[in-house]
């Protein structure tokens, strides 16, 4: 092979060795964001403050109560067990976004059972999901509410 058909290396042009540092930044950048996101200290000083609902006066907890008592009176009158769930499903999103300080009204029933604080209201939402969105259900409006009001009194 004669030496005239070699072509001599060509350089690489100025945005190669700019764009190869500027990724190996955006790594580094990455390891140190999951190092300080996960790191065990802080992540148990984020779930300590999460856990921790404030106390909730009485009075506050009659209220809730008395909504309950309120849809369950309604129910009394119209015999509409879905409306029955779905306003005992609202009260108890508002009543776990005032317990906890977040708004989780517009949570899944998964996300709320999943969040430790919200567990309980998440099993009842998840107790109520089909009486709320079957045409026929074979919940029970009483233990329905019994339950709520449970909730409400004790967490």
């Amino acid at each position: 092979m004669p030496d005239a058909d070699v072509l001599p290396p060509e350089a690489y042009t100025w945005w190669v060795p700019v764009l190869g540092l500027v990724l190996l930044l955006l790594v580094a950048a990455w390891y140190v964001f999951v190092h300080r996101w996960t790191d065990p200290a802080r992540v148990a000083r984020r779930r300590s403050r999460r856990e921790a609902p404030g106390p909730m006066t009485p009075s506050m907890r009659q209220r809730y109560a008395a909504e309950v008592d309120q849809h369950f009176e309604r129910y009394e009158r119209e015999h509409d067990l879905r409306a029955l769930h779905l306003e005992l499903a609202r009260t108890m999103r508002e009543f776990a976004s005032e317990r906890i300080g977040t708004d989780v009204r517009a949570w899944t029933r998964g996300d709320i059972a999943g969040y430790d604080p919200t567990r309980r209201v998440g099993d009842l939402l998840s107790h109520w999901e089909e009486p709320s969105f079957a045409v026929r259900s074979d919940a029970e409006a009483a233990a329905s509410a019994a339950h709520a009001k449970e909730v409400v009194a004790q967490w």
